[in-house]
């Protein structure tokens, strides 16, 4: 079980490491209206998780 978890977490942990090493490329292939539709996407995104950990927290308060 603790070897499992290891390992998911070395996976991404590297695909971390390889998403910063090639980010210049990406971006490069994204473009500028890629890059500002990716942004707005991953802000929007943002936007949402945070509604739903106030949701949540509230949720838990209610209940007991």
């Amino acid at each position: 079980m603790i070897v499992s978890l290891l390992v998911v977490v070395a996976l991404v942990a590297a695909c971390c490491v390889a998403a910063f090493f090639f980010a210049e490329r990406i971006s490069g292939l994204l473009g500028m209206t890629g890059n500002i539709v990716l942004s707005r996407l991953l802000g929007v995104l943002l936007a949402a998780l945070a509604v739903q950990y106030v949701v949540d927290g509230v949720r838990a308060i209610l209940s007991g």
